[in-house]
């Protein structure tokens, strides 16, 4: 922290910090013996700080001089507000798996020991004519006849399949520290219904997808728009469509408390892409929705009046 001058007159002082706070830089006034002294925290900022004082010596009841303290008010507000989040996007670890939290979000622990019991039921080895494991296939003759005599339960029920301890480690992780970000926020009977929505625009992206692709190169024609591939399965779709969710409100709604370190945010686009480019056998189609429902499901929500929007 370095002085940038002094001012006889509190008022101008506050003035001049005001303006230069508005600019982005951080600073001080004391009382000293020479009058009220401006300190900048920013090294880097000191020599443009010492450029403005003569201006602003000049003339300081300038229009932007004036302005300054709005804008300097505003971009406090906004980083209280940013702390503010953070301080509640902290997770503690010792504390998350506590009775407590387990009650406050039922939905996320739900959603783990399901797909840990289906996981230790099917050996992490789902095979397609398992009696067991035919019940949670999408479909399993790749058509929608089975959803439409009323199994409508498949169009949800492959999101507990997964077919390695990696697949089943890595998917449900994700959907703890998402999911319990989540549903504390914004109450279990919420979370569950995104978690319904996003599994099933994931999980019939994915079983059309074959046709999906068709459709946009060459259309399609006969039976094909209902035949599909069945044998997919997984959290990944929802745990994108969780992060899109998060990712959105963070940027544009502060005040809702979520939000996701810019490394997460990297991590998780930095692995669709390689799913998509590179690592084979993988739901592309279940992962791109899923993030894309999550993230229309956060828009939806910043465009409600704010009168009706939960804070």
């Amino acid at each position: 922290m370095r002085q940038v001058g002094s001012l006889s007159n509190l008022d101008q002082a506050e003035r001049f910090a005001d303006f230069l706070r508005s600019e982005g830089t951080e600073c001080s006034i004391d009382n000293g013996t020479d009058g009220f002294r401006i300190w900048v925290q920013d090294d880097d900022r000191v020599a443009s700080a010492k450029q403005e004082l003569p201006n602003f010596l000049a003339d300081p009841n300038h229009q932007r001089y004036r302005d300054a303290a709005e804008i300097a008010k505003t971009r406090l507000n906004e980083r209280q507000l940013r702390r503010e989040a953070a301080r509640e996007n902290t997770i503690y670890v010792s504390n998350s798996w506590s009775p407590a939290a387990a009650q406050q979000c039922p939905v996320t622990f739900g959603l783990i020991a399901i797909s840990i019991l289906v996981g230790i039921l099917t050996g992490l080895r789902p095979v397609h004519n398992d009696p067991f494991v035919s019940r949670l296939w999408i479909s399993t003759d790749g058509s929608i006849q089975q959803i439409l005599h009323g199994e409508i339960w498949r169009i949800i029920s492959p999101i507990f399949l997964h077919f390695n301890l990696m697949h089943i480690v890595f998917n449900l992780l994700w959907t703890y520290q998402f999911g319990l970000q989540i549903e504390s926020r914004r109450g279990s009977s919420r979370f569950l219904a995104m978690v319904l929505v996003i599994a099933a625009f994931s999980n019939l992206a994915q079983f059309w997808s074959p046709n999906l692709g068709q459709l946009w190169f060459h259309g399609l024609n006969g039976h094909g728009r209902w035949m599909g591939n069945p044998w997919f399965g997984g959290m990944s779709g929802v745990v994108y469509g969780l992060f899109g969710y998060i990712w959105i409100k963070g940027k544009f709604d502060p005040r809702s408390g979520l939000g996701l370190p810019q490394q997460t945010v990297f991590m998780m686009l930095g692995w669709f892409v390689a799913c998509v480019f590179i690592i084979p056998n993988v739901a592309n189609w279940a992962h791109g929705i899923g993030l894309v429902a999550g993230m229309v499901i956060a828009a939806g929500g910043l465009m409600l009046p704010s009168r009706i929007r939960r804070r």
